[in-house]
């Protein structure tokens, strides 16, 4: 299963609430919709590079291309493979390198198309989530993960009150990552970063001092 890695730094401030975090995990494929015509909305899956810039090929309509055209100096959407000029095809406004966006149909084309990340279904896995001074140090929080969309890869790390974070023990820097887990093996991490626990300089006036 290939996700997308990313790169997530999180704080606590003890005392204080933490707040949910939704994660979304996709793959490399780019999913287009819209109402189109002719029809090409579906997942484009990738098929290596075109004029150095990732291509793209709708799956199941291997003459539907997603691709960055020089002439057009942004992605467009077309069944026609070409760094030259087109007729029919979807531009992407405003102009990017990169093909996730909203694409405007020019010619005989019509409809608006959308491309957007590609979700991984997650249907079948579990995700759980620590945090640790370094791999195989001693654990010092386990994060409440939850998958909240299956199919649109969705992941949420739950949020804590202000009492919650007052008990945590561990105060300074550490790091945490996120893994996906079946019956019967375990895959990721995909998501990983810093994770800061500390305390606010100003304080209620009950809660207990800190050591120096």
């Amino acid at each position: 299963m290939a996700i997308l890695p990313g790169i997530l730094p999180l704080t606590i401030n003890r005392g204080t609430a933490f707040d949910s975090q939704v994660l979304r995990l996709t793959d490399e494929s780019v999913t287009v919709s819209g109402t189109l015509n002719p029809n090409v909305a579906g997942t484009f899956v990738p098929h290596g590079t075109f004029g150095n810039y990732d291509l793209f090929v709708l799956e199941g309509s291997p003459s539907t291309f997603l691709y960055y055209n020089t002439t057009a100096t942004s992605y467009i959407i077309a069944r026609t493979l070409t760094q030259g000029g087109l007729t029919d095809y979807w531009l992407l406004i405003p102009a990017a390198t990169t093909p996730t966006g909203s694409y405007t149909a020019a010619g005989a084309y019509t409809g608006t198309a959308t491309a957007t990340n590609h979700p991984v279904d997650l249907t079948t896995y579990t995700p759980e989530a620590q945090v640790r001074r370094q791999p195989f140090g001693g654990l010092v929080l386990t994060l409440d993960t939850s998958v909240t969309d299956a199919a649109g890869g969705e992941i949420t790390i739950a949020s804590m009150t202000g009492d919650e974070t007052r008990v945590i023990e561990s105060h300074g820097n550490f790091n945490w990552d996120l893994v996906l887990s079946t019956a019967s093996d375990r895959f990721g991490p995909y998501v990983k970063g810093s994770f800061t626990i500390s305390d606010n300089i100003t304080q209620a006036s009950s809660a207990p001092p800190t050591p120096p």
